[in-house]
Parts: structure tokens; sequence; C-alpha cells
């Protein structure tokens, strides 16, 4: 096999195989969101309850086809089998993008199976509300910001005992944290937030009732369960949440900080992927890993130093960084005939790169060749070693190793 599992579903066959001009993108797309609409429109609590119950589960409780009525109307065991049932096509459909389209692929299959769960084609586009197929699509796509999402979500609940509320409160969460972990720039933030409207949107009779004071509660168990056994989920999830947001957040923020001023992950990821592209042959993941790092040390501590010094960029080299897409698209490394500046980066260095992110670098660069011009090589030198070693003496110069590790790993 030509190719590891792991990079078939990072990256996607369309991009391992150079199958990857704007046309191919687009109808890859298409044609993902098409099967992830009709396969994620086979909604499971309907045909459980016709099957198992010559019922139809619509006509009962809140008329959704969803877990939560599924539950309510014929009990755990139905509610476990259309549990399995509507995760396991959403697993699917993610599984068939992913391996079309690496990370985007999955997430574009996956919104479109929340759309057809909830106006399903085969049905009579009268579906479920689309929460537990959005939660298995999370799950599967970025399993760090599921936990995150299932801790709200478990609290609320806890605590309130509404289902409704925690889907609610969820959905509307759901782009701006998801934003948080992919990036702002990635493109399917953009269906991030119309998935979340439509959720709210299909929960307007339980907002309603909420708001009246007389929305169902959810019995946990006939006997109830102790409130300890709550608490110490709980307090387990929000430990693995915090721990999780540190170390893909907080503490993945900066790969290489001087002061108050760094590169993200996801900069630091550009920086590798020049680095490995201007060295086609190289094997060594970590001397690409440190030479990307020895062009992060200039961008950040000398451009730090160069604006405490009351530098800045010209306006000619603002303005070649602003265009520099438009001008030397077509020769940059792994351009494809059809190539936009947003595909190229994509397919290039990432989902979570756009070329705003790629532009600023470059800016920052820039700015700091023109005062390496200004001050020479030989002193920017001197400067950058003083700077790094009274950086490390005093905690204010940091290398996040694991960080880079985790680039690397990706790559």
């Amino acid at each position: 096999m030509p190719y590891s599992f792991s990079d078939i579903i990072q990256y996607g066959l369309l991009y391992l195989t150079d199958q990857r001009g704007a046309a191919a993108i687009i109808f890859s797309v298409i044609g993902i969101c098409l099967l992830g609409y009709l396969v994620g429109g086979v909604n499971f609590g309907i045909i459980v309850s016709r099957l198992k119950y010559k019922d139809d589960v619509r006509q009962h409780g809140s008329g959704n086809a969803g877990l939560t009525n599924m539950l309510r109307t014929y009990g755990k065991g139905a509610a476990v089998l259309t549990l399995l049932g509507d995760v396991g096509k959403t697993v699917l459909v993610c599984f068939i993008g992913s391996v079309v389209l690496g990370q985007t692929g999955a997430f574009f299959a996956g919104f479109s199976a929340v759309i057809g769960h909830i106006w399903p084609v085969w049905f009579n586009f009268k579906g479920g509300k689309g929460v537990l197929t959005l939660a298995a699509m999370t799950l599967y796509c970025c399993p760090p910001f599921f936990l995150v999402m299932i801790t709200i979500f478990f609290i609320i609940v806890a605590a309130t005992k509404y289902i409704s509320l925690g889907s609610v409160i969820c959905a509307l969460l759901y782009p701006i944290l998801l934003s948080r972990f992919i990036g702002t720039q990635n493109l399917v933030i953009i269906p991030a937030a119309v998935i979340a409207f439509i959720i709210v949107f299909k929960h307007r009779s339980n907002i309603k009732r909420l708001y009246n004071k007389n929305e169902n509660k959810i019995k946990l168990s006939e006997k109830g369960v102790k409130t300890w056994v709550l608490v110490v989920i709980g307090a387990v999830l929000v430990a693995a949440s915090v721990l999780t947001i540190y170390f893909t957040y907080i503490k993945g923020t900066y790969v290489i900080k001087y002061k108050d001023s760094g590169l993200t992950s996801t900069q630091y990821t550009v920086l590798y992927v020049d680095e490995k592209n201007g060295n086609p042959d190289a094997t060594d993941k970590k001397a690409l890993a440190d030479a990307a790092c020895v062009r992060g040390d200039r961008i950040i501590v000398l451009g730090k130093i160069a604006a405490e010094k009351g530098r800045s960029i010209s306006a000619a080299g603002s303005e070649s960084a602003k265009r520099y897409f438009e001008d030397n698209l077509t020769s940059l490394p792994g351009y494809v005939e059809g190539d936009t500046a947003e595909t190229y980066c994509h397919r290039v260095y990432g989902s979570n790169v756009s070329p705003a992110v790629v532009t600023d670098l470059i800016r920052r660069e820039t700015f700091v060749n023109e005062y390496i011009t200004e001050i020479g090589e030989e002193e920017a030198a001197k400067q950058l070693k003083e700077a790094i070693d009274e950086g490390y003496a005093s905690g204010e110069y940091k290398q996040d190793g694991k960080a880079r590790d985790r680039v690397v790993k990706t790559h």
C-alpha cells in the first residue's frame, strides 16, 4: 500500500494522488455532501419503531424521530438501537469523506448527514433534530472538541434534567468553540454555524416550553441516580476537558514564543511544510523541524527587537506580502492547474491554514528581512543570539518541543 492509513484519513486520496485541481475538489465536495445527505437520511429511530414496534415514533411524544423521543416512547432498548444506528451511519459517511478529502471532507460529509437526518428524503423530509448525528460527527472529526462539548452538555443536563436546554446551548456554542480548535479561517466554520442555527431552530418548540416552564424533564433512571455519581462523572469530564483545552489550545498556541510575541502551531506548520518542500529528498523530520524553528526564531525574536526599536515594514514590503499569492501562485511548490489561493493553502499546508495565515507570516518575515538588511547579517545574528540567551535565562523565551513533535507527526 503506497500510503499509510493515517495519511489517507488526514489528507485524503484526492491530495495523495495529485487529483487536486479546483474542479476535482468542487465535484468531490458535491459528491461527499450528496452521499452524506442520503445516508444521513436513513433515520434509525423511524426504522426501529416500524420494524420492532410496527409503529412510527413520529406519532408519539414530541413527534421527533430522535434518541430522546425513542427513549420516552419505547424505552432503553429502542434508544440503544437508535443510538448505534445513527452513530454508525454518521461515522461511515465521515470516514468516506476523510478518505476522499481528509478532515475537511469528513466535516462536510458529517454536516450533510445532519441535514439528511433532520430532513430525510426517505421519510417525507420529517426526521430528528440532528443533535446525536452532530455529536457523532464531532467525535469522529475532532475528539478533543467533542470531549469539551459533551462535558458542557452533561453539566447542563445533570443540573437541569432538560436535554433540550443542553442541546440548544451546545448548538449555540458549537461554531465558536470549534473555531478555537481548528482555526477561524477553516472552510468548515461557515457550515458549522449554519448547522448550529438549524438545530436551534428545530428546538423552537422546546425553547417555548422552557420559557413557559412546562418542558419535559428526563429521568436518568427509574430509581434516580445518586448525586455523588453525577458529581464524580462531572468532575472527571471537567478535568479531562481542562487538560484537553490546555494541551490542544493553550499549550499548543505558541510553539515558539519570545516575550509577548510568538508563532501559533498553524504558522509553525507553514514553516515546516516550506522546509519540506524546499528539500523534498529530506527524510529526517527532526532536522526539518529544527530548520523551521531556526526560521521561526528569526521571525519572532528579530521582529520583536525591530518593533521595540521603532521600525516598521515598508509600504513596498507590505504590498509585496499582500500580493504574494496573486503574483506567485502558479510558481509555488505543489501548484496544480486550477488552484486558487484557498485551495492551494488547504491542500499543501492543511485544512486549517488559510491564505491569510500565510500572508501574515510572509509579512512578518518581510519586516524582519528589511531590518536585517538595515543592520547587516552579522549584527542581526548577534542580536538574535543575545536575545535568545537572555530570554532563556529570564523565562521569556520558550520552545515547546511537544508541540513541535505534534506538528512533525502530522506531516
